[in-house]
């Protein structure tokens, strides 16, 4: 009569656990890979529109509503509305500076930032400027 085998073999072997790790690792890796390359691509989608607003803004003589929604921080530290010019710019930065300078009694690291705001600031609003009389000179305009 034959012999019936009783010991038990233990699954998984090397080769089964192998493969269930490959393949598992493929089921969770993939998806993840995929989230991972979703993220870089939508921050380079957000970098060109950063791009192609700064080209709009070059081109169009006045900013849309929806640009002008959201302040550059510039402004907002000297508590100005946009559009604003170079005079309010810097009206703005002396009525801050008496209140911030160190030697009435204010704190350098903020006074320093007030002054980088204003370079900043004024450095924005003399580009509005250069770009709005770029745009009213236009070639049918000069007699020559």
């Amino acid at each position: 009569m034959p012999s019936i085998d009783t010991t038990t073999s233990r699954w998984p072997d090397g080769v089964d656990a192998t493969l269930t790790a490959i393949c598992l690792g493929l089921m969770f890796g993939v998806p993840l890979l995929g989230y991972v390359f979703m993220v870089l691509d939508f921050r380079r989608y957000l970098r060109s529109l950063r791009r192609a607003l700064v080209v709009v803004s070059r081109v169009l003589p006045e900013l849309p509503y929806w640009a002008r929604l959201e302040q550059p921080a510039c402004l907002r530290s000297l508590d100005l509305k946009f559009p604003c010019t170079e005079a309010d710019v810097l009206a703005a930065y002396r009525e801050r500076a008496k209140s911030l300078h160190p030697d009435r009694g204010g704190d350098l690291q903020q006074f320093l930032r007030l002054q980088k705001n204003l370079e900043q600031a004024l450095e924005f609003v003399r580009g509005r400027e250069r770009r709005g009389s770029a745009a009213a000179t236009t070639p049918s305009d000069n007699p020559d």
